[in-house]
């Protein structure tokens, strides 16, 4: 056995190539294993470190705890750390947002604004009660603007409704009186001022000077939501001077984290499994009758409370968690796909292996060798390259990993203020998995190779016939290859026709790598789709609306899009066309329940400016003056429904209306005038601005059109801004005198479209490695499937086959065996496609679509590849001395 395993170890040294593509497609196999394991750990660690600074770092937030109570939870076993805020009081400040009047002053101590997410933008934290941090967007939005170093003095006090019940932050301010249907927004009036309404007002008031130190980035929204009527403003808290009612923000120890809602209901005086009911974290519902019960019991309960459920979920079982659930299920299915392309990678260079030491295995065995000793001479060889293959490809993915994460957080750099910046995570587990997935992959790739050199025949392999079967039947070669190609396809097809175990390899190492290569773009294409969709990317970054405008301020209010910062713009005027028939498709009807109302419902009229109006029917394919006086018809979107069955909402993207091109479709406006219009086209794109506003059918009017029918009381322009709050500003001043309100979204686009990035530069990176593995397949089969027929191309050569004619042959063999390869790997890849649709995206409610892309690319690539493979073949063996070639019968 000593004997064998020099000898292997010699062969490895002799067939320097041949080893070296088998070492690089063992580890490219194993980085990849390792650099998605590791990507994943790295980014949930990302991921809890970001949610800490986005969110704070705490599990459960225990809300208006007498100070009295505070030991109870110092001495709690369970709990690892514990932060403290104290509510000052509210103050009037002169803000321009008139729904946002006050300034919430919290007091922090200082492991509070180490944990709770104060991310300072300028200036310093507080270090007395003096001194003061104010949030950025009290000058984005409320226009107010304070510098650090200023000192601001407020009325402190308590804020109250007309009968002195208390409120707070999530008591939004109401300075308008409604009446009516709260959906119609024209049933509100303003009145003329706070006074008349008299909803609310401060008491026990008292006057507090603050050094300002520093500004902050708005508070998370669980502390400051987008309803609550004050800005938040922090100040200093003694730990030592607490007094009243506080909040307790805890973070509990690792082991007691799994048991959070026994903790928390000991904590809270309540039963631990009625906490986890009324929480519903699993989606269960209990009766009516329970529900009313336990609510009772949590009304009851001493403190109120808010658990941070996403931090909660990446700690205990991201796997579970409805966000990252999906990407842990994407990982495993990734690492399923890269295991198995690698196997066949790897199995096919064994295989080789085998058939180049024919020879020599019935050598062994006619001078004693048993099938077992060969067996595990296979499997020594294959130790051997993975000894060698997979500690360079365990070094490799986590270099990679290392690499992509720097990559990464340069694109991120936008977002580094917001603290998503991803961290290098060392996981053993990560490694572990990819050794063990590693030799599992080695050893079931040697398997069938080590099978099949143990059943050699001693006299068949000396005479090297042991892969040569004799056919007794003619093979008849199609007369339209004859006729289309010659001699030379002739002789190429029943090369292929003759040799078919030598082919069936090359034949399904490039079919496997084609329908992985479609596979992987359809997948990729679906969850850039999905994420899209989810987090909302999108250019526009700021926007104003009005109301109640005359013509000189309209013209005033659309000059502001010739501003230099705006790269792009969309103006927005909205009315409703009111449709009396039931024109809904019957696709819809048999979808939805049969109780919904089928007439008197509202269709959107929108107008987008003349400057967007004409980019959009651009890409429609439309000219101006077909369409300026039809309407153009959105109408096949996804809508939703409740299924009790199945107890959740259900997607489809379907026809809502059987209306067709050419229809002219009635109702009545907002004024109850009559209105009919031409529909010049359907289409389910949806315009700038409008990709995650509506779910529903839309009508698309030129400006022209909608001037004449329709006065319009409202208007709403969405911007594309390079420095959006610079446009704010000269916005502020142009508009001087004129009421209208703003939406400054730059930080959030800027945030979502990094995010987009950032998940761009995962999946593209990983369609790369996975191509660059079936790309060394492929070369790995092709080349060696060249060198071993030599012999067979020499003795072409020397009954008089002219280099021209040879090489007319290869490229016809290269030909059948791309096209072979297409048939089979082409439909598979469809498959596959689908099979990812059904599983990861069909509930969302988008139809499936074919990867037309993806099957052109892979068409394209794979004659592309086999032509330059082929000709770095050819080339090499027209260099070869025929009569040597011809003499020599082993490889």
């Amino acid at each position: 056995m000593n004997l064998l395993n020099k000898l292997t170890i010699k062969n490895l040294k002799l067939n320097k190539k041949r080893t070296i593509v088998t070492i690089i497609g063992i580890m490219l196999s194993v980085a990849l294993i390792t650099a998605v394991a590791s990507i994943y750990s790295s980014g949930i660690n990302s991921l809890i470190n970001f949610e800490k600074k986005r969110n704070g770092n705490y599990h459960v937030a225990f809300y208006d705890v007498p100070v009295d109570d505070l030991n109870a939870f110092k001495n709690n076993r369970a709990i690892d750390m514990i932060n403290l805020i104290q509510n000052v009081g509210y103050a009037k400040i002169d803000s321009k947002n008139e729904f946002k009047p006050y300034a919430f002053i919290k007091s922090f101590t200082k492991n509070s604004f180490n944990n709770l997410a104060v991310r300072l933008v300028e200036g310093r934290l507080p270090k007395n009660d003096d001194e003061i941090v104010i949030p950025t967007h009290l000058r984005t939005n409320g226009r107010l603007k304070l510098n650090v170093g200023d000192t601001i003095t407020l009325d402190v006090g308590k804020r109250v409704d007309n009968e002195g019940y208390e409120l707070n932050q999530n008591n939004p301010y109401y300075l308008y009186e409604t009446s009516g249907n709260i959906d119609d927004t024209k049933a509100s009036k303003k009145v003329d001022s706070i006074d008349k309404l008299n909803a609310e007002k401060i008491i026990n008031i008292t006057k507090k000077t603050y050094k300002i130190v520093g500004i902050i980035e708005r508070p998370d929204y669980k502390i400051e939501s987008y309803s609550a009527p004050g800005y938040t403003f922090i100040t200093y808290m003694d730990e030592n001077s607490l007094n009243d009612k506080i909040d307790i923000f805890v973070r509990y120890k690792k082991k007691d984290l799994k048991d959070l809602y026994n903790v928390t209901a000991g904590l809270l005086g309540i039963n631990g499994s009625s906490l986890k009911k009324y929480l519903n974290p699993d989606g269960s519902i209990p009766n009516y009758e329970e529900y009313k019960k336990i609510e009772e019991e949590i009304f009851n309960a001493k403190y109120k409370i808010g658990v941070n459920n996403y931090l909660v979920g990446l700690e205990t079982n991201p796997i579970s968690s409805s966000s990252i659930g999906g990407l842990g299920i994407v990982v495993c299915i990734v690492i399923s796909i890269i295991v198995f392309t690698s196997i066949f990678c790897i199995k096919n260079s064994f295989e080789i292996s085998i058939t180049e030491k024919i020879k020599q295995y019935g050598m062994l065995r006619s001078i004693g060798a048993t099938k077992k000793q060969i067996r595990q001479n296979v499997f020594y060889e294959a130790s051997i390259l993975g000894v060698i293959g997979i500690p360079l490809g365990l070094f490799l993915g986590l270099f990679a990993t290392f690499i992509l994460i720097i990559i990464s957080n340069y694109f991120l750099k936008d977002m580094l203020s917001f603290g998503l910046k991803l961290q290098y995570s060392f996981s053993i587990i990560a490694i572990v998995i990819a050794i063990i997935l590693g030799i599992v992959t080695i050893y079931f790739s040697a398997f069938k190779s080590a099978k099949k050199a143990s059943k050699i025949s001693p006299i068949d392999s000396i005479r090297n016939s042991a892969n040569i079967k004799i056919n007794p039947k003619k093979i008849k070669t199609p007369k339209m290859i004859k006729k289309l190609f010659g001699i030379g396809g002739e002789i190429s097809y029943k090369n292929l026709k003759r040799n078919k175990n030598k082919y069936r390899t090359t034949i399904i190492s490039i079919a496997v790598s084609v329908f992985v290569f479609i596979a992987l773009a359809s997948f990729m294409s679906m969850a850039f789709a999905t994420v899209r969709n989810e987090i909302g990317v999108t250019d526009l970054n700021f926007s104003i609306s009005a109301t109640d405008y005359n013509e000189e301020e309209y013209l005033k209010l659309v000059e502001t899009t010739k501003f230099d910062t705006i790269k792009d713009y969309v103006i927005f005027r909205e009315s409703y066309l009111l449709i009396s028939d039931n024109l809904y498709s019957e696709e819809y009807f048999n979808w939805r329940d049969t109780d919904f109302t089928l007439q008197n419902h509202y269709l959107p009229i929108v107008v987008l400016g003349d400057y967007q109006y004409n980019k959009y029917i651009k890409s429609l394919g439309l000219e101006y003056n077909d369409i300026k006086e039809k309407g153009i018809f959105i109408d096949n979107v996804i809508v939703q429904k409740y299924d009790e069955d199945r107890d959740e909402f259900i997607s489809k993207q379907m026809r809502i209306h059987n209306i067709n091109e050419n229809d002219v479709l009635n109702g009545k406006l907002e004024d109850s005038s009559n209105f009919e219009i031409e529909i010049g086209t359907i289409t389910e794109k949806m315009p700038l601005g409008l990709e995650y506003q509506h779910s529903g059918s839309i009508l698309i009017l030129s400006d022209e059109l909608f001037d004449k029918i329709i006065t319009s009381e409202s208007i709403n322009i969405r911007y594309q801004s390079s420095n959006a709050t610079k446009l704010q500003d000269e916005i502020e001043d142009y508009l001087t005198g004129i009421t209208y309100s703003y939406n400054n979204s730059e930080e959030n686009a800027r945030m979502m479209n990094s995010l987009f990035t950032l998940i761009g530069i995962f999946l593209y990176g990983f369609i790369i490695v996975i191509t660059l593995i079936g790309i060394t397949n492929i070369f790995n089969t092709i080349t060696t499937n060249m060198e071993l027929r030599r012999q067979e191309f020499a003795m072409l050569k020397s009954i008089g086959m002219t280099t021209k004619e040879f090489n007319k042959m290869i490229r016809l063999e290269s030909l059948f065996m791309g096209l072979k390869a297409l048939i089979f790997g082409v439909p598979i890849g469809m498959g596959l496609s689908y099979l990812i649709y059904h599983f990861l995206v069909s509930e969302s409610g988008r139809p499936f679509k074919l990867p037309i892309l993806a099957i052109c690319l892979a068409v394209a690539i794979v004659f592309i590849l086999i032509s330059i493979i082929m000709k770095y073949s050819i080339n090499k063996i027209n260099k070869q001395n025929t009569i040597e070639t011809i003499r020599n019968e082993n490889i």
